[in-house]
């Protein structure tokens, strides 16, 4: 069975395929070897990092992410496979007619009521005040989200969940909050486009997501109620480790996040499990045999 690993690289390196698998060099270091099929994601976190177009080929078949990193130790670029699936062309041609469907709104909104039921979770869970308001927000969360109150909850959300005069900063913020949270997140959202592209879905045709310059609006829907692990695991660190530099071992504590335990209906899973339980519950949906996502439940 898969490891599933998360593979943070941040020093100088050369990765090639040697009998079947990736092998890591460094200098003054015993080579390292790793199952391609074990990684979900791999983040290059340095400029001098040299690898194969074997390497990448045989990354992407495992259904590997690659992820590269900016001087300011953010995403800048990702490699996504394009994994052929048997029913690809069938679920596409699903996917077009539920857009002109009433399902998107519905969906979306299940999607919205979990997002904001695990804000409500997480501010309990920090002993943060604002969780009742949250909770009976969440209630009266209406098809295609009619009244914008995923935009009310962050609003009250992000005012409660951290201390001080916090704003939070989607694209180019260097602060020690925002920037773990959007590294936790490109994180998040690769290891969710790799499982909808496993599943032979189209990752730009999206629920509530819907830009046209937007490759991965269906990403980012999933993503909405799965946040809460980076945001709840970010706000649980101490003022020390937060102050400290975002490097190789700030994103290890960081990623740390993926091995909490994520509640569903029927159970608590890895997160790795209740996404694939989430994408497939889209796929059922798409096949008409159900009409509810499996999302984390709180």
């Amino acid at each position: 069975m898969a490891e599933h690993h998360i593979l943070v690289i941040e020093h100088p390196a050369r990765l090639k395929i040697d009998t079947g698998r990736l092998r890591i060099e460094r200098d003054e270091h015993p080579p390292a070897f790793v199952l391609p099929e074990d990684i979900d994601v791999l983040c290059l976190h340095h400029p001098v990092i040299n690898l194969s177009v074997s390497a990448l080929q045989t990354l992407a078949e495992a259904g590997a992410v690659v992820i590269l990193t900016d001087a300011r130790h953010q995403p800048s670029a990702q490699l996504h496979p394009l994994k052929s699936h048997a029913r690809q062309s069938q679920r596409l041609r699903r996917q077009i007619r539920m857009e002109a469907s009433d399902q998107p709104p519905r969906l979306w909104c299940q999607i919205i009521r979990a997002r904001i039921r695990s804000e409500a979770a997480t501010l309990r869970a920090l002993g943060r005040k604002g969780a009742l308001y949250l909770e009976r927000l969440s209630q009266r969360v209406e098809p295609g989200d009619a009244g914008h109150l995923e935009g009310q909850a962050a609003r009250h959300y992000w005012k409660h969940l951290f201390e001080g005069r916090f704003r939070r900063e989607k694209q180019g913020a260097d602060d020690d909050i925002n920037s773990r949270l959007n590294f936790g997140y490109a994180v998040l959202r690769a290891v969710i486009a790799r499982q909808l592209a496993c599943m032979g879905l189209n990752l730009g045709l999206g629920l509530g997501h819907r830009s046209s310059e937007n490759p991965f609006n269906l990403a980012d829907d999933f993503i909405e109620p799965y946040r809460y692990l980076v945001e709840c695991h970010v706000a649980a660190m101490g003022e020390e480790t937060l102050e400290q530099p975002l490097n190789g071992k700030g994103k290890q504590e960081l990623l740390a996040f993926i091995t909490h335990q994520v509640p569903m209906n029927d159970g608590e899973y890895r997160l790795n499990g209740a996404v694939e339980a989430t994408v497939d519950s889209f796929c059922r949906i798409l096949d008409g045999r159900a009409d509810t996502l499996a999302l984390p439940a709180f």
